[in-house]
């Protein structure tokens, strides 16, 4: 049984507890509300949080619950910057350029927000968006997305101080996280994980036939589209390049 203890646990997942929406988020969020008194809102979707467990007991069921939660501030309406300016090939950035972003969210999760540039192992933009694979301390890493500058930051855990990331096997590649939030126009999905030092690219095949290069760092790679296939089971063909060119994989074949 859950009591309130474990609620108050819960609540320090939530990456925007303490951020007030603006007027246009409050908007849609009445219209939404509308809609579902008078029958004609569209389901959302579950969210499928893929790959390991990353922790056990309440912590493990309180990273599955974060997980699973669509926060509607981090969800663009229709036609929103964030997916307008999306691009299928990434902009690296340094991470000074990406320390706001690792430092909100370090702050949302209520680690140490001394975050440094050192800790940022990953970074990329598309369009609007910023996406960063961030160190906090010991062995836990996030992954932090931005989808519009000033936005609320979207936080996940990757590996913690107890497991620690995995290491690619045979593959060379592993999936720590994939996932999708919202419905209709507003869908995104995002995948996130680890790579063998000898692979120089990773690149995702989509069932419409798009074409999206992940970036990659510092034994990570990740990517995020707007679309719904990362809360769909094996639609996505990943490829992996080494100096013995491309092996493409079913996304199943890359879980524990």
């Amino acid at each position: 049984m859950i009591d309130d203890r474990d609620l108050d646990q819960l609540a320090v997942l939530d990456p925007v507890r303490r951020r007030e929406p603006d007027a246009e988020e409050w908007s849609r969020a009445n219209a939404h509300v509308e809609r579902i008194l008078a029958g004609t809102a569209e389901a959302v979707p579950v969210v499928r949080r893929r790959g390991r467990r990353l922790a056990v007991g309440l912590a493990g069921a309180a990273v599955a619950a974060a997980a699973l939660v669509a926060v509607p501030s981090l969800l663009p309406s229709g036609g929103g910057n964030a997916y307008a300016s999306w691009t299928p090939e990434p902009q690296m950035l340094s991470a000074a350029r990406a320390l706001p972003v690792a430092r909100a969210c370090a702050r949302s999760m209520e680690r140490d927000p001394a975050v440094f540039t050192s800790d940022v192992l990953l970074a990329e933009q598309r369009g609007q968006a910023t996406l960063a694979i961030v160190k906090m301390s010991g062995a836990t890493v996030v992954e932090c997305l931005s989808l519009e500058p000033g936005r609320a930051t979207a936080a996940m855990l990757l590996a913690d101080a107890t497991t620690g990331p995995r290491q690619p096997g045979a593959a060379r590649i592993t999936i720590e996280s994939m996932s999708s939030l919202g419905s209709g126009d507003s869908q995104y999905s995002n995948v996130v994980g680890r790579i063998d030092p000898a692979v120089t690219g990773v690149e995702l095949a989509l069932p419409d036939g798009r074409r999206i290069q992940a970036s990659t760092n510092l034994g990570w790679w990740a990517a995020w589209w707007p679309g719904p296939e990362g809360g769909e089971t094996d639609s996505i063909t990943i490829g992996v390049r080494t100096a013995s060119g491309w092996q493409w994989h079913k996304q199943d074949a890359l879980y524990d």
